[in-house]
């Protein structure tokens, strides 16, 4: 995700999920009668937007849990199931509060990355088919830089995405606080 540009990404993934890419090609293979409607159908448009979105994030923030985890003491572990408490306790009671920093911090970033998430489908589809698969950037671009512009609500539209982070954000730090745990 870091190395390549997120349009080199959108364009390689629209090109493999295209009605005469790979992806057809290899469901054809087990469904000769198959027809690839996946960027013609609103319906079925936002799945490889999804899949594309989640095969960019999983592993950085695999790589940031999987680092805090190797933090978290394995004798509090230990201990516990000495004690006699399950897995589920142990991930309940120990693991997720030793954790809680990193979760907030993950929300965080995801939050911010689905609001930046222009790029991404503006390369894989436009907001198209039927504007099923726009975004709220890609909405304020198409009101700033489209057809009549209209300046006005495109930025009151980038003002509401500022706005809409930072109550998403509270969200979050209010609810870490009340339910996150010590981290170590």
């Amino acid at each position: 995700m870091s190395i390549i540009s997120t349009i080199v990404v959108g364009i390689l993934w629209q090109t493999f999920f295209s009605p005469y890419g790979p992806f057809t090609e290899l469901v054809q293979r087990f469904n000769p009668m198959w027809e690839n409607e996946l960027f013609y159908d609103p319906k079925k448009a936002i799945i490889p937007v999804l899949f594309v979105i989640l095969w960019m994030y999983t592993g950085t923030y695999l790589i940031i849990f999987l680092a805090n985890l190797q933090k978290i003491d394995p004798s509090l572990v230990e201990a516990a199931r000495i004690d006699g408490a399950s897995e589920w306790q142990v991930l309940t009671k120990i693991i997720l509060p030793c954790l809680s920093g990193v979760i907030l911090t993950a929300a965080i970033l995801a939050i911010s990355g689905s609001l930046k998430s222009f790029d991404l489908v503006f390369a894989m589809t436009a907001g198209n088919p039927a504007r099923r698969t726009s975004v709220l950037s890609l909405y304020m671009y198409d009101n700033a830089f489209r057809g009549a512009p209209n300046y006005p609500r495109a930025n009151a539209i980038s003002v509401f995405m500022v706005l809409l982070s930072f109550i998403l954000i509270l969200i979050v730090r209010v609810t870490e606080r009340r339910f996150g745990g010590r981290e170590q």
